[in-house]
């Protein structure tokens, strides 16, 4: 089942576009081409075409013309769902630079003894702390229904950019080794960058916080 959005009235502007319910088995549904991406090979990105294909007026998600409205309306949700995959990538990072860090040893000790690496593993656990709580503020601000849109794109651009920075860090600790397919954390660099750039950009999230700055 896909959920497309579809121009209904041209002259309407964003009034006129609409949701409906797609069954993927919808004669003219076609699955074009899967992309290759650098990460998140987990989660399939495709061009969908749509050839003569015919949707009933019952496919509509709530009245034509709200497809806009129900789009915006998962945005909140939506980047505090990013925001949060980007901690839980971040700890998976931080786990195996910590799980490498003890097993690997330097100049006669383990390379958490070293105050260099300890200093970034430090830096790391605060990091994702401070972003896990940026998230938990955001959803409980939503499941208590109150405004969170500012909260929610906060949470989003300081954890997708915080993540990349830890999986850099967890990189430069695993050494040469950080870039080989042998260890988890060169996946999850690939994978954490598009955080940064889905549910709307770092760039997007700055306008939102912004302007919302700037209105209180």
């Amino acid at each position: 089942m896909a959920i497309v959005f579809a121009v209904t009235d041209k002259a309407a502007g964003k009034k006129g576009i609409s949701a409906f319910l797609v069954p993927t088995s919808t004669p003219g549904y076609i699955v074009a081409r899967l992309e290759e991406k650098m990460g998140q090979h987990a989660s399939d990105t495709a061009q969908i075409l749509f050839e003569n294909c015919r949707i009933p007026t019952a496919n509509l998600l709530g009245q034509e013309g709200e497809g806009y409205k129900i789009a915006l309306s998962n945005l909140e949700g939506g980047r505090i769902g990013i925001a949060a995959q980007s901690v839980g990538m971040a700890r998976a990072a931080l786990a195996a630079a910590v799980r490498y860090g003890k097993e690997r040893t330097s100049f006669g000790k383990s390379l958490v003894d070293h105050q260099a690496i300890a200093f970034k593993l430090a830096d790391m656990a605060t990091d994702i702390e401070a972003a896990r709580q940026m998230v938990w503020h955001a959803a409980s601000l939503r499941d208590a229904g109150r405004p969170c849109l500012k909260e929610a794109s906060m949470a989003k651009l300081f954890a997708s950019r915080m993540a990349e920075r830890v999986c850099s860090e967890a990189i430069q600790i695993h050494g040469g080794y950080g870039v080989t397919a042998d260890f988890p954390v060169e996946r999850i660099y690939r994978d954490v960058r598009v955080c940064q750039i889905y549910e709307g950009a770092s760039e997007i999230q700055k306008l939102v916080i912004s302007r919302a700055v700037l209105q209180d």
